[in-house]
């Protein structure tokens, strides 16, 4: 959580002075004394990073009883996430948000509320974890953090069945923007098409592997005879079976049609033209 009551410069020298005082920046001649909440809150962070969590509350409380500086409710809530007091903790990081907008507590907050979306997730609260997740997002300006909050974002919307936000958030939590881009660029051409687009399904399972290259033919032929699907359509490359037209909704995207229903296009034999692979996952074809 980096160094939550915003002590020192940038290289991390503490504002609590060591021998009790710290210049002035207006007046460079005159010291100012610390104030009893600075001394109290150094306490508690010093309790807090020797474990001792209730001490460390009870001094930041007795900080609290002479101010309501926003560093100090930022400890406070560090103190609470400790305990697992996330609720509470919450609201001490609103609390200090609504006297700042320092980034670091921003962070904090963020860092708490993906560790609240995962609490969400796991009890089946998915719409709620999701809230929680966008808002870090939102918060955060650290890099890594924006990664891990992509990692669990996908988790929630895996479990939402919600495919290609899933596979979006993958890709940003990989940091490959790149790929992003070419998903967009597909799901266009996929929503624009007036063309008969058809996916391969179970590519790797016959032993030869189906062309992925743009362009490259195959040849498709019906199996009216195939005892698990009648409308079954067998996809061969130079004579191999390298896949079936998927005709499963677990193997289907809404945009490409089934074997079902392609198969009175043709009469025993017919041939697609390889397009993409769509999500990393789906072959897709254009019948021809």
């Amino acid at each position: 959580m980096g160094d939550p009551a915003d002590w020192g410069d940038h290289v991390g020298v503490p504002d609590i002075p060591y021998m009790g005082y710290l210049q002035d920046d207006e007046e460079e001649d005159r010291p100012r004394q610390v104030s009893k909440s600075d001394c109290l809150r150094a306490e508690a962070w010093a309790l807090r990073e020797n474990g001792q969590t209730q001490e460390a509350l009870n001094k930041i409380n007795q900080a609290l009883e002479y101010s309501r500086h926003w560093k100090i409710l930022n400890v406070k809530a560090i103190i609470l996430e400790d305990m697992g007091r996330y609720d509470e903790a919450l609201r001490y990081y609103d609390l200090a948000l609504g006297n700042t907008n320092a980034q670091y507590i921003r962070d904090n907050k963020a860092r708490l509320l993906e560790r609240m979306a995962w609490q969400d997730k796991y009890s089946g609260n998915l719409e709620e974890a999701l809230d929680k997740v966008n808002l870090a997002l939102k918060l955060t300006g650290d890099e890594d953090d924006r990664c891990e909050f992509f990692t669990t974002k996908a988790h929630i919307l895996a479990l939402m069945g919600r495919k290609r936000e899933t596979y979006i958030c993958n890709m940003l939590a990989n940091r490959c923007p790149e790929r992003v881009d070419e998903f967009e660029r597909q799901s266009e051409i996929l929503k624009s098409t007036k063309k008969t687009l058809v996916c391969i399904a179970g590519r790797n399972h016959y032993g030869y592997s189906a062309p992925t290259d743009e362009g490259a033919i195959v040849e498709l032929i019906k199996e009216s005879e195939n005892e698990h699907d009648s409308d079954a359509i067998r996809v061969e490359y130079h004579q191999k079976t390298v896949g079936y037209i998927a005709n499963s909704p677990y193997t289907l995207i809404d945009e490409v049609k089934s074997a079902s229903e392609i198969k009175d296009l043709f009469e025993t034999r017919s041939r697609a033209r390889i397009l993409f692979v769509f999500m990393q996952d789906y072959l897709i074809a254009e019948v021809i």
